[in-house]
């Protein structure tokens, strides 16, 4: 078989996975295309949970498991690991842990002075920012280049689709890295936009969570990237009504913005321009703004690049909010700061899932949450969210159809009667 010819099997295999028909789809993978199984183990939630009792235990001789859960836990920017790998004293760990404390990162520039650098304080503070400078790069090199020969040759053996190292596909790697030409290459090959790794995160996702903690990379990147991955529309469901948020709305970049930042947003690992603690109780209009105002003016136009805007937007569809159309994407927490309604649910192919169970909160708060009433994980603050919207509303179960349709504002009777895949409701 040629390579052009396997090529086009792969996207067949690719359209009849849209489909539905995922058998058919796999049974073109496993005799036409013969992808082999990777040589290597990635990472994932089972995989360290696995080799959490090695790893913490202070008695194993055994260095490789607390160096797999470091290399894991500075990857993922989770610093609860690195703590407790201190406390069995894992030397690389006990390096960004000052008494006890992982020793949140400093802002490139910041207390530089090799006097203040002395203080053991402040030189763990800066040895967290470069360690987790060095894990981006030594993942992304190969996906950062322009000659991505030896990438597409690994598709080509082990399917568009396959497992990274760490666990990504090689479309999420090559939107972390920012390479247009590599994410439109894999395209062609058949890779899965849709796909999501254990955090939830689509290759979109990726991009957009390393414009949260790396601003400048939403005006470097993200424009390239926009129209090959970022979705259409995103379809959620509050309060049993189906809320279609299209491109051109304020609410579709928070919203976008505020789900794929929830893995570092209680991550001690990236350097921020605000007070240490803030992030800890949810987002807020300062954070979005500083991404949104580097994108360009076709996709973030000049009318929106202030931060009143982004108040506004994050005001108008909170879960108290008295706007119309009641949209009722996310709550307040304390004054001006948001977490995504416990209560709403994404669209999951025909089914629909909490924004808790596709994100993982649960495994985020493992590896980030703080575990103390005055500084809350991620767990306890969708908690507390929960509760202030009334526990009843948020688990509520999923419904297969949404009793009412909000479109751009305006309610849609008749639900039934629509199909909501076709695109009927664009033209609208």
């Amino acid at each position: 078989m040629t390579q052009s010819t396997k090529e086009e099997w792969a996207q067949e295999a690719r359209k009849l996975e849209l489909q539905g028909k995922t058998e058919q789809a796999q049974a073109i993978r496993d005799n036409l295309l013969q992808h082999k199984p990777v040589p290597w183990t990635p990472w994932g939630r089972g995989m360290i949970e696995g080799l959490l009792p090695r790893a913490l235990d202070p008695r194993d001789p055994s260095s490789k498991p607390k160096q797999a859960l470091f290399d894991y836990a500075a990857w993922h920017g989770q610093q609860r690991w690195i703590t407790e790998l201190a406390g069995v004293k894992f030397a690389p760990a006990q390096g960004l842990v000052h008494n006890g404390h992982f020793r949140i990162a400093l802002v490139p520039g910041a207390n530089d002075d090799p006097r203040i650098l002395r203080d053991p304080y402040f030189a763990a503070s800066r040895l967290t920012r470069q360690v987790a400078e060095a894990a981006q790069r030594r993942h992304l090199q190969a996906y950062q280049a322009k000659v991505f020969k030896d990438l597409l040759r690994q598709c080509d053996t082990h399917g568009p689709d396959h497992a990274t190292p760490v666990g990504a596909t090689p479309l999420m790697l090559a939107a972390r890295a920012g390479n247009a030409a590599l994410v439109d290459a894999l395209l062609n090959k058949g890779a899965d936009p849709l796909r999501r790794d254990e955090f939830g995160h689509s290759a979109w996702d990726h991009a957009l969570g390393r414009a949260m903690i790396e601003a400048r990379f939403a005006r470097e990147a993200l424009p390239g990237l926009f129209e090959a991955l970022a979705p259409p529309s995103l379809d959620v469901q509050t309060d049993g009504r189906l809320v279609r948020l299209e491109r051109r709305q304020g609410e579709y970049w928070v919203l976008s913005l505020m789900l794929a930042g929830l893995k570092t947003q209680w991550s001690h690992f990236y350097p921020r321009t605000v007070d240490d603690h803030t992030h800890l109780f949810g987002f807020f209009a300062a954070q979005f703004h500083e991404v949104l105002e580097q994108l360009p003016p076709w996709l973030w136009s000049d009318a929106r690049r202030k931060r009143s805007y982004v108040n506004q937007v994050l005001a108008r569809a909170e879960v108290d909010s008295s706007y119309s159309p009641a949209r009722r994407l996310w709550v307040r927490t304390r004054n001006g700061q948001y977490v995504p309604s416990p209560a709403m649910l994404l669209r999951a192919g025909d089914d629909w899932e909490t924004v808790m169970a596709r994100y993982a909160i649960d495994w985020i708060d493992k590896g980030c949450g703080e575990g103390s009433f005055a500084l809350p994980g991620p767990t306890r603050l969708f908690e507390f969210a929960a509760e202030s919207m009334g526990r009843e509303g948020a688990r509520r179960a999923p419904s297969p159809r949404p009793a009412a349709i909000i479109l751009d504002g305006a309610p849609l009777p008749n639900p039934e009667s629509l199909d909501l895949d076709s695109g009927v409701l664009n033209d609208l």
